[in-house]
């Protein structure tokens, strides 16, 4: 899943490598022999359409009601992993997630700026700290809800992050707590300009 070294050609590789039998073959020596990422957890190249990228039949606006003010203690969370660990898991169970109140809730007031009702999906992401570099990722979504809105409304969306949305893995599986300065983003930016509803605020986090 992570960008790096890859003993393959990438698909839009067009050289014939000396070392490759066909295209597409083994590649030690390519500079396109790399592996870009996938997903837009970790995808480093231009993609077509960003994930998350959708139109509507309406036009939306995103706002952000209410969110916990001022920095957000991950104590919690390291408390959590540290069970975790002691338990011989390197991820937490659904009880131990279960059991626990997320750390932060957002609320988002999604307005239907349009003529006619529509559905509209709300997407919130997340860029981490160190984003893209060291095996973290470019942003994780950390939660969705369709709602219907009718023609000028709102309805107030709640979306919230679990306690593994602020921990990281490291190459041998294991994870760590991730404190430092977060982008919450609800949409896609790229659709904003084509009325579509986008928001972000910057989250800090010890």
């Amino acid at each position: 899943m992570r960008p790096g070294p890859s003993a393959f050609a990438r698909p839009d590789c067009a050289q014939q490598c000396p070392d490759a039998g066909m295209h597409g073959g083994p590649c030690g020596t390519c500079e396109m022999g790399t592996n870009p990422g996938r997903t837009h957890r970790f995808y480093t190249g231009a993609a077509v359409l960003p994930f998350g990228y959708g139109l509507s039949y309406t036009r939306w606006s995103y706002a952000v009601a209410a969110s916990t003010s001022g920095a957000v203690s991950l104590a919690p969370v390291r408390d959590l992993l540290e069970r975790t660990q002691a338990a011989g898991r390197t991820f937490p169970s659904s009880d131990m997630l279960e059991a626990v109140e997320p750390p932060i809730s957002f609320e988002v007031n999604v307005t239907n700026l349009g003529d006619m009702p529509a559905d509209d999906v709300v997407l919130g992401f997340m860029v981490p700290p160190g984003a893209g570099k060291d095996g973290v990722p470019l942003q994780t979504l950390f939660g969705f809800e369709r709602v219907h809105v009718p023609a000028g409304a709102t309805v107030l969306v709640n979306l919230y992050p679990e306690h593994t949305e602020f921990m990281t893995t490291l190459e041998d599986g294991s994870k760590r707590v991730a404190a430092g300065d977060y982008t919450v983003k609800f949409g896609c930016q790229e659709t904003a300009a084509h009325g579509q509803g986008y928001a972000e605020l910057r989250l800090s986090t010890y």
